[in-house]
């Protein structure tokens, strides 16, 4: 943590600030942060108000994973110092913690408003980019930060790890090195290696790095569950299966841990699967007509498409081979539909009002869906805008009710390959990802969306298109062939050679590394080395392997 001034240095002039102020300034000058932040929270318990104090308590709270009580009292410290950077740094900090990405860059960017040379707060700012899948903001602010202060481990270990996901190995291997330079068993410049180790076949190497951040004992308990998820990524690629299903099960175990005060409570995928089913059975089919077209605004594109499915069932892809058409752009699961979404499917009863929801309301939203593309910068006039968001399946009402035109493509995978890939991999854990901390909840959350996706396709006027990835691998140009005559366009060479383009524009999915080997068909049928491990929740996906025609 960087301290603002010790409360008492602010005190009124001739007046003898409180002890506890003078005890709390003792105890920052000789960096007991532990001793400060228990003052800090007797000083505000009796009382007294200072931004300082609202600051160490904030501190305490991250401290604990406590984000949304740290925010509280970061935000009673601005109130307090408006224009103070690092009350301002910390709040951008804490926020990203709670998983509030556009308010945690809007606060970094206010404190460097105030000081352009505080590189800690570019690197907040770009930790916030990267949480939201947006690299290529995220490898600028942490290139700031380095330019700043180039000894700074961490944006070294997180550049490193953006280029190792980027497949520039040398590059990745080269700033992780800087970084264990200056910081010994940084756990981030490890894992950078580690990537590199993975996507280059070197199992042993990746294994023996892995097993040393969990060994350290330094290393904190996220970055040990991480390196668990690791381990078990080296031991898959040895062949030893077993031990690397019990890697990716603790790797679980601690992260549904460290993470559960956070989601527990909250309206997690399968509950939100389920509430929406509900709303959805109770409304007429007609609520859903529309009955007139709706205005394009002039900087929109000329179609629009959702790529959409269930994680790790190659909606990436797919993305990635269209926007290697000259007439595509996609974006990759960004907030587009973020206010509808807030609105119509996180709010309880949110589907009622949005079949009812008028000809003029629906404008208003479809204006906002393009204007949240304009402010990403992504050029869409002339081609055809493909949002990729795998988890949109559960929003296709709202997709049929603000954008009748649109196309739906539905990506299809083995449904036993993508609840074993989901269980296995590492995300970002929010909301739906959660579920997938454990086997049995990764296999019912994609039952639940199954089931409900099926009640939309029944019901909803859908213009759908499935895809199953094994058929892609198969026959690429027939598959492709079949997508482009769908969406109006015509094959194109380039879209052959997806993955050469696809490092430039810094995928943010777990499916990164994979997509940029091209087509392969290594992973198809790999959920038959963990059939022993899967075999309490095949009978959930019985119904979902015929129906896709998978037995």
């Amino acid at each position: 943590m960087t301290a603002t001034s010790a409360p008492a240095a602010e005190t009124v002039q001739n007046a003898k600030p409180p002890q506890i102020y003078l005890d709390i300034d003792a105890a920052m000058r000789r960096g007991d942060m532990q001793r400060a932040m228990e003052l800090a929270r007797k000083a505000l318990e009796s009382g007294l108000r200072h931004p300082v104090l609202f600051n160490l308590r904030a501190y305490g709270y991250e401290l604990e994973g406590r984000f949304a009580d740290a925010c509280s009292d970061l935000k009673e410290a601005r109130a307090l110092a408006p224009r103070d950077p690092v009350i301002l740094n910390a709040l951008g900090r804490c926020l990203t913690g709670a998983g509030r990405y556009m308010d945690a860059i809007e606060a970094c960017e206010a404190a460097l408003a105030e000081d352009p040379a505080f590189a800690m707060a570019y690197y907040n700012k770009g930790a916030a980019h990267e949480q939201m899948g947006d690299l290529k903001a995220a490898s600028s602010a942490y290139r700031n930060a380095v330019r700043l202060d180039p000894n700074m481990a961490d944006a070294l270990a997180r550049l490193a790890g953006l280029e190792a996901r980027r497949g520039q190995h040398a590059d990745a291997r080269a700033l992780a090195d800087r970084a264990l330079a200056l910081t010994p068993k940084h756990a981030i410049a490890e894992f950078a290696h580690i990537v590199s180790d993975l996507a280059e076949k070197k199992f042993t190497d990746a294994e023996l790095r892995a097993r040393r951040v969990i060994e350290e004992p330094t290393t904190t308990t996220q970055a040990r569950a991480n390196a668990q998820s690791f381990l078990g990524d080296a031991l898959d690629g040895q062949g030893r299966f077993a031990e690397a299903f019990r890697c990716y099960t603790r790797a679980n175990t601690d992260l549904k841990e460290i993470f559960s005060n956070q989601f527990e409570a909250k309206e997690t995928g399968r509950k939100l699967a389920r509430r929406l089913g509900q709303e959805f059975n109770v409304i007429a089919n007609d609520r859903w007509e529309t009955l007139s077209p709706f205005p394009v605004p002039n900087s929109a594109a000329d179609g629009l498409v959702f790529l959409v499915g269930f994680p790790r069932a190659g909606t990436t892809l797919l993305g990635q081979i269209l926007a290697a058409h000259s007439r595509v752009a996609t974006i990759v699961e960004r907030p587009l539909l973020g206010m509808a979404l807030r609105e119509f499917i996180q709010a309880p009863g949110g589907l009622g009002r949005l079949a009812e929801l008028s000809q003029k309301d629906i404008e208003r939203h479809r204006r906002q869906f393009w204007h949240n593309v304009q402010i990403l910068g992504v050029p869409v006039q002339g081609k055809i805008l493909v949002e990729q968001t795998p988890l949109n399946t559960l929003h296709l009402p709202l997709v049929a009710k603000l954008f009748p035109e649109a196309r739906i493509v539905f990506a299809l995978r083995d449904p036993r390959d993508v609840v074993l890939s989901c269980f296995r991999r590492l995300f970002v854990i929010n909301d739906y990802v959660y579920e997938f901390l454990t086997l049995d909840g990764t296999a019912h959350f994609y039952d639940e969306t199954m089931d409900l996706a099926s009640q939309f396709r029944d019901r909803l006027p859908l213009s759908l298109l499935d895809v199953r990835n094994e058929d892609l691998v198969a026959d690429f140009d027939g598959q492709i062939r079949k997508l482009c005559d769908f969406l109006g366009l015509a094959f194109e060479d380039s879209m052959r050679g997806f993955a050469g383009s696809a490092a430039e524009r810094q995928i943010a999915t777990p499916s990164a590394t994979q997509v940029l080997k091209g087509i392969s068909g290594e992973g198809v049928g790999h959920w038959r080395n963990y059939q022993g491990q899967l075999e309490p929740v095949l009978p959930i996906l019985a119904r979902w392997v015929e129906k896709f025609g998978y037995v």
